[in-house]
């Protein structure tokens, strides 16, 4: 019985169920009883499933990604809720906000931009540039708290600190990356590998 197009990576056996996880980024249940297999639900997360396990009261799945994100999954229907939320490469800056340091950004060389609330321990937003490329610096602007981060490509992109959305992005910014990056009300200062250190 074909169960997932990229492969089973993982799975498990409780009672008369079977459940596994594909490098699809789907977890499915499959019914064994009577010695038939038959698919009774089968859920969507963000990314390849790495792993699963049963939980002590047998009640639910704790289950791993590829994107470093855990969900606990309920056995009945599949039902799941993001349980926590983690970088998967290299962080490769990291930058607290001036005016509450409960709350910093960080970028991650798969180009992760998080924004994290230390108060509720949580991930509040993740964002991803349009173009996939390796984010290398972050800085939270001092007036209207825009993420503004800098990438290999040498754009600098700036996000919506509320939701992650992207606001504006410039390309060009240096020739390689944009190694650092500092914001304010008056400009924004960029360095790079190009040897640049520009005002904009």
């Amino acid at each position: 019985m074909p169960i997932s197009s990229n492969g089973l990576l993982c799975g498990l056996v409780h009672d008369d169920f079977i459940y596994v996880g594909g490098g699809d980024g789907k977890i499915k249940k499959l019914s064994i009883g009577n010695g038939q297999w038959t698919l009774t639900h089968e859920a969507q997360l963000d990314s390849k499933v790495t792993s699963i396990n049963l939980s002590i009261d047998k009640k639910e799945l704790v289950v791993g990604t590829h994107h470093g994100k855990i969900y606990r999954v309920l056995i009945g229907d599949l039902s799941f809720l993001l349980h926590s939320d983690a970088h998967s490469n290299v962080i490769n800056d990291l930058a607290f906000n001036s005016n509450n340091s409960d709350k910093f950004v960080c970028i991650d060389e798969n180009g992760a931009v998080k924004m994290w609330d230390l108060s509720e321990y949580k991930c509040l937003f993740t964002a991803h540039p349009s173009k996939a490329c390796g984010g290398t610096s972050c800085t939270i602007s001092k007036d209207d708290n825009q993420v503004i981060t800098g990438w290999r490509d040498g754009f600098i992109r700036s996000f919506d600190s509320s939701n992650g959305q992207p606001i504006w992005e410039m390309s060009g910014a240096h020739r390689g990356a944009v190694t650092t990056v500092y914001a304010d009300s008056n400009y924004i200062l960029s360095g790079g590998e190009d040897g640049a250190v520009r005002v904009w």
